[in-house]
């Protein structure tokens, strides 16, 4: 007598496996780029057969508008992927000093609001260099996308015997919970679906470091904290 395998349980009504959801996002991702990409083509044909100037514009401008879709859906695919950190030995100090300009960069009329305080940091992590900058950067994109309480966004980096610790500290106007912080999908705006602080959270514990927030209801300030393993050798 043979026994049928049980089949493996299915989501219940209304709700979708996460490993879906990726597989969903990824397969309209690229599905949508290649039409994108079909339309970019189709623009260049036509902008070689005319010669008007003005059409030549508008048709410049479709393109970019293509082009920027293209770049979206990848970010968005890219968001909801697991992260892959390929590992390389990052001096501390080096590491906060490219996070401050890479702020700067990103938003050089808010970045002036970040009060910086950078304790002796000492040591050297062994991370992803660009996933570890985007991660603890968009602790500020979050920060500056939503209203502040107060005009300073308070940024401190230390390192404490075998720990590199960075966080940044915001009033908020109104209290919160830290148990949603960094669940996906749980605000979404114009350009903005509520996926940047979990993908932060992830590449940070790929490198077996900790991403967590913490919401004082006295002062009403928000402290999220980028916990990673650090060495004192020389890289």
């Amino acid at each position: 007598m043979t026994t049928k395998a049980k089949a493996a349980p299915a989501a219940s009504d209304g709700h979708v496996r996460w490993e879906n959801f990726v597989k969903f996002v990824r397969q309209l991702s690229h599905d949508l780029r290649n039409q994108l990409n079909a339309a970019e083509l189709q623009s260049a044909l036509i902008a070689e057969l005319t010669n008007d100037a003005e059409l030549k514009s508008e048709i410049r401008r479709l393109r970019e508008l293509v082009s920027q879709l293209g770049a979206t859906l990848q970010s968005l695919s890219a968001s909801v992927a697991e992260p892959q950190p390929t590992a390389l030995p990052y001096a501390a100090k080096d590491f906060v000093a490219d996070i401050q300009k890479k702020v700067a960069h990103e938003f050089p009329e808010k970045a002036q609001a970040v009060k910086w305080e950078v304790l002796p940091a000492d040591g050297t992590l062994n991370i992803d260099p660009e996933l570890t900058e985007w991660a603890a950067a968009e602790l500020f994109r979050n920060a500056f996308r939503h209203d502040l309480a107060d005009d300073e966004v308070q940024a401190q980096a230390s390192v404490e015997g075998d720990w590199f610790t960075f966080s940044i500290r915001e009033a908020k106007k109104e209290e919160i919970d830290p148990a949603q912080w960094s669940q996906p999908l749980q605000e979404m705006s114009h350009g903005h679906y509520g996926l940047g602080l979990r993908r932060a959270r992830r590449i940070i514990a790929a490198q077996g470091g900790e991403l967590t927030a913490k919401f004082d209801p006295a002062s009403r300030t928000l402290t999220s904290t980028i916990t990673l393993p650090c060495s004192t050798e020389s890289p």
